[in-house]
């Protein structure tokens, strides 16, 4: 018979092909109002990529469980705690998404997630420095973050930087207009 490997590591490509099944089906879930954990067994990449993508439409009740089963199956997987902190964050669990943050984190320090998470984290702590420092390698890690950029450029605001301020908010700026006119190709 066939003997299927234990969830290795994805090549890019297919990360990329499943986080696009990912958006997929989170956009058919929440279209038809289906319960996802109860029909997508025990798969923690299509799990993580289906949380990714709930996250990204800001649906992080949804996103949460699916994570949260994820790491029930594969305990270290930066990927899935870095999407869970997320979760947690935007559903104001805090202290959670600052404790998944630091696992992630201390399981790969260059997770972007878990870096624009603990920014965003200390940024509601007030704690303005250390937000920019994780906010500062979530954009080394993934220019492009929209979150990233935006929330950096609060973080400099506080801390009364206005010139670096005002460049990560065009740099927000201009990724939010890529990404846009990337939906519309």
């Amino acid at each position: 018979g066939h003997v299927r490997k234990e969830h290795a590591p994805a090549t890019t490509e297919e990360s990329a092909h499943v986080l696009e099944i990912g958006e997929v089906v989170a956009h058919l879930l929440h279209r038809h109002q289906v319960e996802p954990a109860h029909h997508l067994g025990n798969e923690p990449p299509i799990l993580v990529a289906l949380g990714k993508a709930l996250n990204d439409r800001k649906l992080y009740s949804e996103a949460k469980p699916l994570l949260l089963r994820a790491l029930s199956f594969t305990p270290e997987n930066v990927e899935a705690m870095a999407a869970l902190a997320e979760a947690e964050e935007g559903l104001g669990e805090l202290q959670q998404a600052e404790d998944h943050s630091q696992r992630a984190l201390a399981r790969s320090g260059d997770d972007a997630t878990a870096n624009r998470v603990m920014g965003m984290v200390r940024m509601k702590q007030d704690r303005y420095t250390e937000a920019r420092d994780a906010l500062l390698k979530a954009v080394a890690l993934d220019p492009c973050s929209t979150k990233a950029q935006y929330q950096l450029s609060l973080a400099y605001a506080r801390l009364d930087d206005a010139a670096s301020a005002e460049k990560h908010l065009a740099l927000y700026r201009r990724c939010a207009a890529e990404a846009e006119s990337r939906l519309e190709e």
